[in-house]
């Protein structure tokens, strides 16, 4: 049987694709079931996409920012949120911008975009494709059967969560169609910490801290955001969404508080450790542990510390200095960084321009946002795009 369009990954990309294409449609899923994914966004509550004007999300895709903006135009925040009301599923907008379905649930989200495709797709499971090749039409092998199809689209993802059935069967399937790839990496990933001391501290966050990129003596970046320490080293928001910057043998200073303040005060007969973390509104705990590494005993009265112990307490403890051992793998990256060349993209239509006919939409393209519901939403616009156009 021949398709008017094949789409290859039932993730929300492929989903989304599904739902907005024309004609005959066939979707192949490797999984016994869609969204596998999809269902971990949010801690499974499904973080859909972001508040505020779809103008300001181009720069949340690092230097990708001109590529996105066409299909974040053509199906922005807000048509999503429009188009999810009408599936039945109304969200809700957090104080920090985050959108969510009211329900909390992303199995909401997942069930209307597979009701959405009832109508006119046919979803195949538990199909994973062994290869692709191209002459007048698109033909995908699988071990029960060839599928062909006039027009191909590619959603299979990157390689993060492989567990999920993200291993990177789409980006072989685009260099067998000729593609060519920037090397996939893991993004929005935590870092391990070399000589981390800060364990008994893990589960403590931070709140919109300053954090400056060091790398061979020279400040390299600034960024700022939310921090979470672990057992192993830095995490959160604000650590994710830099990571796309580091690499082994970076340093991070964070900035925990400033120097004018703590003169200030440290004219007191109270503990050190007391004084700082009432300062500086800073967990007692880790204003403990960075005094101890710091040589700087916590019980000191302030107005005993000395010109030396103060200049350790500001160098060691309010801009404590963390080397990058390595950055967290596939396993508990976010998304992928790297894939299909953009260049070989037309970001009006998401179609090949080497290969008629195919289209790409999602992780599998070099394309990474930041963590609060960008790279979800670039997921629904580009398989918008790519569905509208097939």
């Amino acid at each position: 049987m021949l398709y008017d369009v094949l789409i290859l990954g039932a993730g929300p990309a492929g989903l989304a694709a599904a739902c907005f294409s024309q004609g005959k449609t066939l979707l192949l899923e490797k999984n016994a079931s869609a969204g596998k994914k999809l269902l971990l966004a949010g801690s499974g509550h499904c973080n859909v996409t972001h508040g505020g004007d779809i103008r300001d999300f181009f720069p949340r895709y690092g230097l990708h920012a001109a590529f996105v903006k066409p299909c974040l135009m053509a199906f922005p925040n807000t048509a999503l949120v429009r188009w999810l009301a009408e599936q039945g599923v109304p969200c809700v907008e957090r104080n920090d911008g985050k959108i969510f379905p009211r329900s909390q649930n992303g199995r909401d989200v997942l069930n209307a975009l597979l009701t959405a495709c009832s109508g006119h797709v046919k979803i195949l499971l538990s199909q994973p494709v062994q290869s692709v090749t191209h002459d007048t039409y698109f033909h995908v092998a699988t071990a029960q059967e060839t599928f062909s199809a006039k027009k191909l689209i590619l959603t299979t993802g990157g390689q993060s969560y492989p567990a999920t059935g993200s291993t990177g069967d789409g980006f072989r399937f685009a260099q067998s169609l000729g593609h060519t790839l920037v090397p996939p990496a893991p993004a929005l990933t935590p870092i391990y910490v070399r000589d981390y001391t800060l364990a008994r501290c893990a589960g403590i966050s931070l709140e919109n801290v300053p954090i400056t990129l060091w790398r061979d003596g020279k400040k390299t970046a600034t960024h700022r955001g939310d921090l979470l320490l672990t057992h192993t080293g830095l995490s959160g928001p604000g650590i994710l969404d830099f990571s796309r910057n580091l690499q082994p043998g970076d340093t991070l200073r964070l900035e925990l508080g400033q120097e004018e303040p703590l003169r200030a005060c440290l004219n007191t007969r109270k503990e050190v450790k007391n004084v700082l973390s009432a300062t500086f509104q800073r967990a007692e705990n880790l204003i403990e542990t960075l005094l101890v590494a710091s040589g700087v005993s916590p019980s000191l009265r302030g107005c005993d510390v000395t010109r030396g112990e103060r200049k350790a307490i500001l160098e060691n403890v309010l801009q404590p200095a963390f080397v990058v051992a390595k950055l967290g793998g596939f396993h508990e990256a976010m998304v992928t960084r790297g894939g299909v060349r953009l260049e070989e993209v037309n970001r009006k239509t998401m179609e090949s321009r080497l290969v008629p006919g195919l289209f790409f939409a999602g992780e599998i393209l070099d394309i990474d946002g930041d963590t609060g519901g960008y790279n979800l939403q670039f997921a629904f616009s580009s398989g918008f795009l790519a569905g509208k156009h097939a």
